[in-house]
């Protein structure tokens, strides 16, 4: 089956006037990209394989490239334009950069919905889907208590449609789901979103299983129609420019893998159930008999031949030799012994090794039980082993900061239309981080030793320990001030005990130590003016 990796149209396929006639149309080229990502997706999971013998290195490979490109969340920071930067960029653009952007007002509306809408685990599914799939979609709305969403949407029932353009633009989404009709069937629905409108579509023919070949007429639901109002097509889509899951060429190299080990257990069990082999003796008992009727005549078959059967007295005779200790051949040639297959065992574990060695490295993902993984016992020696898997992610890393500065942008558009507010999203920097263990004093120790330079809230953001800097620098505040007031009180009472009191026996001395004081200061001062 050959398979599109991408779903192109023009806008105007997808207008409203026109999307009636060409729904059934697009439905056909999405199904076969579907199917295609439900296999991978079953690769993956492997719960449907009813093979006797199954090693997921796929599910290996997904789990240690997801952990290590999705396991932090994105950070978001918004930067600090200097006065020497908007000089520059009024100079070169005749525009103002900067000044109508309060960027730490900005960040701390980021930092809102980022936890509003837990960032750190939309990032991972939406990883973990382009990891398995090569794919990888969101959808943006605001919900009914007017908070921004965005929400992750499984590749396995969206899809993106994109335009002619260079670069291609996204101009639509479409997801479907399966439900169960009344009669036992199966009914499809789709949902169409553009930046226009949001469609809901229902297939006519009900069926009792869906392939390629399956004919569908949908229909459009009008009551669920909607007006989309983002002026934008509100949607987040990653999709792998190969249409390749990280994987999927190496399934050949695992079903070998698997294959090697199937062979090895059917040759054990062969062995289990291996057959004696003896020599220099013959059984006086035959093997089979014919079978007989109720008359003693015997049964023939439908091309008039005997019908025969194992002869019970022989199955005995054997069963007692096998289970004899001692078993004699009186001629002196004879022999007894098990018909068994050899293992080259040296061999077989090479082949094994090598469709690992080579899945593993194809896929760039790092084998932890190796010595070389074993023994780096830095986060350095770390990083040296995941640099071929880094590399492979470049290009992922590149699509999904794109993607979610575009999303960025969707929003921001969306707070500034709302609030009447002028945030400029490209102030925003996505910074992705790879999930590797650390030595968390190693780097607290080196980000301690900047302050000074930095600032504290810089210094604080980047101790790995998910510290609200904004909330520490306030608590910080806050103590230095209830300890600047402690020390006003001490000083005030070791200030009111020093004093003299009256009757004191020492004001005397200590007003004739003030005189003389005041008379060598007086005397300097003539001496100097001479």
């Amino acid at each position: 089956m050959s398979i599109v990796e991408k779903i192109q149209y023009s806008e105007e396929f997808l207008k409203e006037t026109n999307i009636a006639n060409n729904i059934n149309i697009l439905w056909g080229k999405v199904l076969p990209i579907l199917q295609h990502r439900k296999y991978l997706y079953d690769r993956y999971t492997r719960k449907k394989d009813k093979n006797d013998v199954i090693v997921a290195l796929e599910f290996y490979i997904s789990t240690i490239a997801s952990g290590y490109f999705g396991g932090k969340e994105p950070q978001y920071k918004v930067k600090k334009t200097n006065e020497t930067q908007k000089g520059i960029l009024k100079k070169v653009f005749e525009k103002v950069f900067g000044d109508k952007n309060n960027p730490d007002e900005f960040q701390t509306i980021i930092d809102y919905i980022t936890k509003y809408n837990d960032n750190g685990s939309f990032f991972y599914d939406c990883v973990k889907d382009y990891i398995n799939t090569g794919a990888c979609y969101g959808l943006l709305y605001e919900n009914k208590e007017n908070e921004i969403v965005y929400a992750h949407t499984s590749s396995l029932t969206s899809i993106a449609i994109w335009n002619y353009e260079t670069p291609s633009q996204k101009i639509g989404l479409l997801r479907y789901w399966y439900e169960n009709s009344k009669d036992g069937g199966i009914t499809t629905h789709l949902e169409l979103i553009t930046k226009n409108y949001k469609k809901h579509y229902i297939d006519s023919i009900d069926k009792k299983t869906i392939d390629s070949n399956s004919k569908f007429e949908f229909e459009e639901q009008k009551e669920d129609s909607k007006k989309v109002k983002w002026n934008d097509l509100p949607i987040f889509a990653v999709e792998n420019p190969d249409g390749l899951a990280l994987f999927e060429n190496v399934i050949t190299l695992i079903k070998k893998h698997e294959q090697v080990i199937r062979n090895n257990a059917n040759t054990f069990q062969y062995n289990d159930d291996a057959k004696l082999k003896v020599t220099g003796f013959t059984s006086d008992i035959p093997p089979l008999i014919e079978v007989k009727d109720e008359d003693g005549e015997t049964k023939f078959d439908s091309n008039g031949n005997p019908v025969m059967i194992q002869n019970p007295a022989r199955i005995a005779e054997d069963n007692a030799i096998l289970n004899a200790k001692v078993f004699y051949t009186p001629d002196k040639d004879g022999d007894i012994d098990w018909i068994i297959k050899d293992i080259n065992d040296t061999a077989s574990e090479n082949h094994k090794k090598t469709c690992i060695d080579l899945a593993l490295m194809i896929s760039s993902v790092p084998n932890v039980t190796d010595q070389g993984f074993t023994n780096a016992d830095n986060s350095a020696a770390l990083e040296k082993k995941f640099f071929p898997l880094d590399q492979v992610l470049q290009q992922a890393d590149k699509l999904f900061k794109k993607e979610l500065l575009r999303m960025w942008e969707m929003i921001t558009s969306r707070i500034n239309l709302k609030k009447t507010t002028e945030y400029d999203f490209r102030d925003i920097e996505v910074i992705l981080i790879r999930n590797l263990p650390q030595n968390n004093k190693e780097i607290a120790d080196n980000w301690l030793k900047l302050r000074g330079l930095l600032s504290d809230k810089t210094v604080i953001d980047h101790l790995p320990y998910d510290l609200d800097s904004e909330s520490e620098i306030a608590e910080i505040d806050a103590q230095d001030e209830i300890k600047m007031q402690k020390n006003m009180e001490n000083i005030e009472t070791m200030t009111q005990n020093n004093l003299p009191k009256v009757g004191d026996t020492n004001v005397g001395i200590l007003q004739q130590k003030d005189d003389r004081i005041k008379t060598n200061i007086q005397q300097d001062k003539q001496a100097n003016t001479k």
